[in-house]
C-alpha cells in the first residue's frame, strides 16, 4: 500500500520552473542555441518596432563598431570571470588608458606609440588590480569597486575642463580604413581562443573556477592563473582602447562608461556563467557582444531614453545570471555570491 501511495505521489510531482529551467540550461544543445536565438529574437522585436529601418546598412556597420570594442573586452575577461573573480573595473581601465595614450599622441603625433601606450597602460592597471587582490588579499570585486572611481577621477583631472581631447581625424580614418581593428582583433581572438581551449592555462581556470579546493590540491597555482587572467584581460582593454579613440576620433570622460555593465551582459548573453567553471569558455563574449550591441543600437531608435536603457539591461542581466547560477550541492567551492 506504501509503495503504491509512493509511486502515486511521483506520478503528481509537477516540475518547478526552476526544475524546466535547470533542465533547460543543462541540455547540450543549449549553449549552442540560446546566443544565436536571443540575437535573432532582439533583430525581430527592433526591426518591427522601427518599420524595417533597423536592417539599413549604417545601423549593421554602428552595432558592430560596438560588437568589436564589447567583444574584445568580453573575450578577454572571460579569462577572469573562469575562475571565479569578477572585475567591474574595465570601462574606467580602458578610459584611462585610452586618455594617457591620446594625450601622448597630441605630444608627439605618433599613432604607434599611442597604440602601444594604451596597451601597456591598461596592461599596467590590471595588472595592479590582480596585485591588490592575490598579495594584498583583498576581492577582486571590492577592488574593481574602488579603483573605477579612483581611475575615472584621475581620467577626469587629465582632460580637464574641455571634456575632450580630439585626435586628427585623418589618423583615425588610417587606423580604421587600413584594417587595423579588425587584423588586431581577430589576431587577440584567436589567442586567446588557443590558449583557453588548447593549453593548460584553460585547463586550470576553469578548474579553479569549478572547485578552487580541489585544485588546490592538485598544485594549480591560484596567485599564477589569476595573474595570467588579468594580463590577458588587460592586453584585451589595452586594443579596445584604441578602437574606442579610432571611432570617434577623440577621448572624452564617457569613454568606457557603462562598458562594465555591457561587457558582463554580453558574456551571460553569450551562453557563459560569470561565476566560471567547466562550461566556461572564450568565445561566448563575441556572440553576447552583437546582441548587446543590437540591444543598445534598438532601444535608442525606438526613443528609449538613456536612463530607460541602463534599467532594462539590468533587469536582463539579473534574469540571465539567475539562470546561469550554479550551486554545487556536493563539492565545497568558492564562494560565489
Amino acid at each position: 500500500m506504501e509503495q503504491i501511495q509512493t509511486a502515486t505521489q511521483k506520478k503528481e510531482h509537477v516540475l518547478t520552473l526552476r526544475e524546466k529551467l535547470t533542465i533547460l540550461r543543462e541540455s547540450r544543445y543549449f549553449l549552442m542555441v540560446f546566443p544565436f536565438a536571443m540575437l535573432a529574437v532582439i533583430v525581430l522585436i527592433f526591426t518591427a518596432a522601427t518599420g524595417g529601418q533597423f536592417f539599413q546598412t549604417s545601423v549593421f556597420t554602428s552595432i558592430f563598431s560596438q560588437a568589436v570594442i564589447i567583444g574584445t573586452c568580453a573575450t578577454g575577461v572571460s579569462f577572469i570571470y573562469s575562475n571565479g573573480n569578477l572585475d567591474i573595473s574595465i570601462g574606467s581601465v580602458l578610459g584611462l588608458a585610452a586618455t594617457i595614450g591620446v594625450m601622448v599622441f597630441t605630444r608627439t603625433g605618433s599613432p604607434v606609440l599611442m597604440i602601444l601606450v594604451m596597451v601597456v597602460v591598461s596592461l599596467a592597471l590590471m595588472a595592479f588590480n590582480c596585485t591588490m587582490s592575490v598579495v594584498c588579499h583583498i576581492k577582486t570585486i571590492t577592488v574593481a569597486i574602488v579603483v573605477t572611481q579612483i581611475y575615472g577621477a584621475i581620467s577626469t583631472l587629465l582632460i580637464g575642463g574641455t571634456g575632450s581631447i580630439d585626435i586628427d581625424y585623418n589618423v583615425s580614418t588610417m587606423l580604421e580604413d587600413g584594417g587595423f581593428r579588425y587584423i588586431a582583433f581577430i589576431l587577440y581572438f584567436a589567442f586567446c581562443i588557443v590558449l583557453y581551449h588548447f593549453t593548460r592555462v584553460g585547463r586550470e581556470l576553469r578548474f579553479l573556477g569549478g572547485n578552487e579546493n580541489c585544485a588546490a590540491q592538485t598544485g594549480i597555482s591560484n596567485a599564477r592563473a589569476t595573474y595570467i587572467s588579468f594580463l590577458v584581460t588587460g592586453l584585451g582593454v589595452g586594443l579596445a582602447a584604441v578602437f574606442s579613440v579610432i571611432n570617434v576620433s577623440a577621448v572624452s570622460v564617457e569613454t568606457g562608461s557603462n562598458l562594465g555593465m555591457d561587457v558582463m551582459l554580453a558574456t551571460v548573453l553569450g551562453g557563459m556563467s560569470i561565476f566560471g567553471g567547466a562550461r566556461s569558455n572564450a568565445y561566448a563574449g563575441i556572440l553576447g557582444a552583437l546582441t548587446v550591441a543590437a540591444l543598445n543600437t534598438g532601444l535608442l531608435m525606438v526613443g528609449v531614453s538613456s536612463a530607460w536603457i541602463q534599467g532594462i539591461r539590468g533587469i536582463i542581466f539579473l534574469i540571465l545570471v539567475w539562470m546561469n547560477s550554479e550551486r554545487q550541492a556536493l563539492l565545497p567551492s568558492r564562494v560565489q555570491f
